[in-house]
């Protein structure tokens, strides 16, 4: 008789255990089975990436985004670190930095990141093979070999070359070193201005004409929004050719524009992302080193500094693949 009511005793308890977890809203693993997306900032770019993303995993995707303010991204990455993920993206360099130290078991794919190694997910650029055992993702630093290459072809003649930097940000200074390097292996010559305040504009464009040079070339940096709006009117004006490696510089002026694609990006990440899916580990997946291009000629422009006149007076574009 004790037997048997400690059997069925044991047998309730089980079903109350089974019930407790299939309960809706009791389950410790409700968030199991999800993808999000942890993102810097929302930005044209951002959003193409994330367009790229959910075309390549074929899914609607959940985006936390931080608004760039470190101290809500602190309060999200804590949040997510304690939700049951599938799978996290995370796009941009400073959500990468919050993200490597709190989340330590959620597999993760980054994108949007020119250089990991610098951020605690990843070591070596020598080694990409290194990196922090949950992680893995795209490193995609700016294409600036591609916008020297695309623009000797279209001006091969024109071999001075120009930038204008900020000296005293970090990122502005670490583009205008690599594209030194570059320009020399390229065999241009490469005259820099500093310039810091939107004020000193005009005197810094002016300065790299009195220096003749023939090709000024706008980085991807913050930077660049202070003399980009001049520039851009006196490369309509042809005082100088304008190559355009920001995307978040827009407007008539620029010959060539020559940027990442975002969302093929988008696209190489879900490919990694599909691959841990399917059952891969992280840790098994080197860190890909990719920058895929979008070029854009500005034809109308581009036959004026040929010599010839354009079919109609509307400025024509074509998107080429490099």
């Amino acid at each position: 008789m004790a037997s048997t009511t400690l059997s069925a005793k044991y047998l309730f308890l089980n079903f109350l255990v089974a019930a407790f977890i299939l309960t809706p809203g009791c389950s410790p693993d409700r968030s199991a089975g999800t993808i999000k997306v942890f993102s810097w900032t929302s930005t044209p770019q951002a959003r193409n990436v994330i367009a790229g993303l959910e075309k390549g995993l074929a899914r609607s995707l959940s985006v936390v985004d931080i608004g760039a303010d470190y101290p809500t991204g602190v309060q999200l990455v804590r949040q997510l670190a304690s939700e049951r993920l599938q799978l996290l993206v995370v796009l941009g360099t400073p959500a990468l930095m919050l993200t490597a130290p709190e989340i330590k078991r959620t597999p993760v794919v980054f994108a949007m990141v020119a250089d990991p190694y610098h951020t605690g997910a990843a070591y070596d650029k020598h080694h990409p093979e290194d990196h922090q055992e949950n992680i893995t993702g795209i490193a995609s630093p700016p294409p600036l070999e591609e916008a020297i290459r695309q623009g000797l072809k279209l001006f091969p003649a024109r071999r001075h070359w120009g930038l204008i930097y900020d000296p005293y940000e970090g990122s502005s200074v670490e583009l205008q070193q690599n594209f030194a390097d570059l320009a020399q292996k390229a065999g241009l010559t490469l005259t820099v201005q500093s310039l810091t305040d939107q004020r000193e504009a005009a005197a810094a464009l002016e300065a790299l004409e009195k220096q003749k040079v023939q090709v000024v070339f706008i980085p991807p940096d913050q930077n660049a929004r202070r003399y980009s709006p001049l520039l851009l009117q006196k490369g309509a004006a042809r005082c100088f050719v304008v190559v355009n490696g920001n995307p978040r510089i827009k407007g008539k002026g620029a010959v060539l524009s020559v940027t990442l694609d975002y969302e093929a990006v988008g696209r190489k990440a879900a490919d990694l992302a599909n691959r841990l899916l399917a059952g891969a580990k992280p840790a098994s997946i080197p860190i890909v080193h990719d920058s895929p291009v979008k070029l854009t000629v500005d034809e109308n422009l581009l036959s004026r500094w040929a010599g010839y006149p354009p079919a109609n007076r509307e400025t024509r574009r074509r998107t080429l693949t490099p």
